[in-house]
């Protein structure tokens, strides 16, 4: 499958002009994502669905960190295959590029640079780098197109529970839609209460406590299936305490400070349910990186 481009040595101890070389082709890149980066970082700030983001790089790089002693041993040598990848990369960008399409071009940059690990360093550390290249995917805000297609049926999702939540103590509730109809306040679960923010950044959780403390592949696909489920049923938990609360304090209480603390200790709940899930699916504390390399 794979055929060295310029031997184990080459790739040990690069020359100048190979060196020369990569510095060209990293520098060609960096002028050509950086704009997509910043813009990207730009959302992170500005939109609290993907506060997350600037997490998700940091611990990306912690996971290759971790597994560096693995990485390291390895036996290195060029893999051609690497720039199929690269060019696959790249034709995702330049079709980003023409449709104007900002989740093409920044999604582009993870078989970018795993084409270009692949290239240099060959398969068997490449092979390492799978799962903390894929987890940059979770830093890239979602077209708004699937966004807006998500977020209608959660916050109709959101209300239903919360409104069901709500006739278990005994109050008179309607539900329309979105709206639950309470004596004292009328609530509007609006796109900022559809729980997709939850979703998103418990996806993130969920994803590197099943890489790290869970073992088999099917506990670990079981318990980001889970994810959604959770992030749901806090997020209704969230609405149905705002709406005691309205009902009690008045409408302040669907604003400001309060509502801010609230949905932050029902997304800390959905982050407990979850350590609990994977407790019961037979999770164990982290090993150094060093510890389970095969």
């Amino acid at each position: 499958m794979s055929r060295a481009l310029g031997g184990n040595s080459a790739a040990a101890r690069p020359g100048t002009p190979l060196l020369a070389a990569w510095g060209l082709v990293g520098a060609l890149l960096l002028w050509i994502y950086a704009p997509h980066v910043f813009a990207m970082a730009k959302n992170w700030w500005s939109d609290p669905n993907y506060s997350h983001g600037f997490l998700v790089p940091i611990v990306s790089g912690w996971l290759i960190w971790r597994d560096r002693q693995n990485l390291l041993a390895q036996p290195p040598g060029a893999n051609a295959w690497g720039l199929a990848v690269l060019a696959a990369g790249l034709a995702v960008l330049l079709v980003g590029q023409l449709a104007q399409e900002f989740f093409l071009r920044r999604i582009s940059m993870l078989p970018v640079l795993w084409g270009l690990a692949l290239t240099y360093w060959g398969w068997p550390r490449a092979r390492r780098l799978i799962f903390p290249t894929a987890y940059l995917i979770l830093m890239v805000p979602l077209p708004y197109v699937v966004y807006d297609s998500l977020a209608f049926p959660l916050r109709l999702l959101a209300a239903r529970l919360a409104g069901w939540g709500l006739r278990l103590t005994g109050l008179p509730v309607l539900v329309e839609g979105n709206v639950i109809t309470l004596p004292m306040v009328v609530m509007d679960v609006v796109d900022a209460c559809s729980g997709i923010r939850s979703l998103i950044s418990l996806l993130a959780v969920g994803v590197i406590l099943a890489h790290l403390m869970l073992q088999g592949r099917w506990r670990k696909v079981l318990l980001v299936a889970l994810v959604p489920p959770v992030a749901m049923l806090a997020n209704a938990l969230r609405v149905l305490v705002t709406g005691l609360l309205a009902q009690r304090y008045g409408e302040a209480m669907l604003k400001g400070a309060t509502h801010d603390l609230v949905g932050w200790l029902v997304f800390m709940a959905g982050f407990v349910m979850l350590m609990g899930l994977t407790t019961l699916l037979g999770g164990k504390q982290p090993r150094g990186g060093s510890g389970h390399g095969r």
